[in-house]
């Protein structure tokens, strides 16, 4: 082979050297860098988790505390409305007496599953919020590395 040949050769191949070398080290620093960010992400994943379980933790509490209220309430009316119907002057007026409380009482249930319904909703919505969030960093991240 001859002397510039050889050069050209050569000269291809420190230029395909240079080029691949720049290459790697381009991708392994934006490899190191989408690494850290997904560290960052997981961190505020978890952050999030917390925040969400904590959102729904409360959420259920006060569910809770709201329909153990509405059936301490429920029974203290069932109590009353059966000494109404066992005071009763005659079969009539029991009658009346337990149509009225049958109807107040499926109202106030309507009322109360209606009052929980909202509550339940309320809660997921705050407790999905910061999940819905970072769902939203997860997908502008993973544009970034496509």
């Amino acid at each position: 082979m001859s002397k510039s040949a050889t050069t050209t050769v050569e000269n291809a191949f420190d230029a395909f050297s240079g080029t691949a070398n720049e290459t790697v080290k381009k991708s392994y620093e934006k490899s190191m860098e989408m690494m850290g960010e997904f560290g960052e992400l997981q961190k505020q994943n978890l952050d999030a988790m917390a925040e969400s379980t904590r959102a729904a933790t409360k959420g259920m509490e006060t569910i809770s505390s709201h329909a153990a209220a509405y059936s301490r309430e429920a029974f203290e009316k069932g109590v009353e409305a059966a000494r109404s119907v066992t005071s009763a002057q005659s079969v009539q007026e029991a009658m009346e007496l337990q149509t009225g409380y049958t109807k107040s009482a499926f109202e106030a249930y309507l009322e109360e599953m209606n009052t929980l319904t909202g509550m339940f909703a309320s809660m997921v919505r705050e407790a999905s919020a910061p999940l819905n969030s970072q769902a939203g960093k997860f997908a502008t991240l993973m544009q970034k590395t496509a």
